[in-house]
């Protein structure tokens, strides 16, 4: 399962592969998304864990796909953390059931301005 310490050993892997010259596939994609930001260098708050309401299950490998670009997203999308206000764009998924999430908040937003995350407690398959 993932887990904050899992999260924290990919991105400083990504650090030293970094400082090595050297670079590794993931198969778990949200454990790729760490990686990749220890890689560039980019900050990323193990401690601010958030639980959120999303719109439909979390996809294999725990990234949202992004319909309008037909591309990932580099995170979990989440139609708010809980205690905050919804994206505008929470309107296209409302048949959708929603859940219960809970994850790293990553230090950008997606496609349509809302929160991204690294999902806690998913299956991985690197560690």
């Amino acid at each position: 399962m993932t887990t904050i310490n899992r999260y924290k050993r990919a991105y400083e892997l990504g650090q030293q592969d970094k400082a090595n010259n050297s670079y590794q596939n993931w198969m778990t994609v949200c454990l790729g998304v760490a990686y990749e930001l220890g890689y560039e260098g980019k900050e990323l708050n193990f401690n601010d864990v958030v639980k959120c309401n999303r719109a439909g299950s979390i996809p294999f490998g725990g990234i949202s796909f992004n319909h309008r670009e037909h591309t990932s997203e580099n995170g979990l999308s989440v139609l708010n953390v809980i205690g905050e206000d919804e994206v505008g764009s929470s309107v296209w998924f409302a048949e959708r059931k929603v859940i219960e999430v809970e994850g790293i908040r990553l230090p950008y937003k997606g496609s349509d301005g809302e929160t991204l995350i690294l999902p806690l407690n998913i299956e991985q398959f690197d560690f």
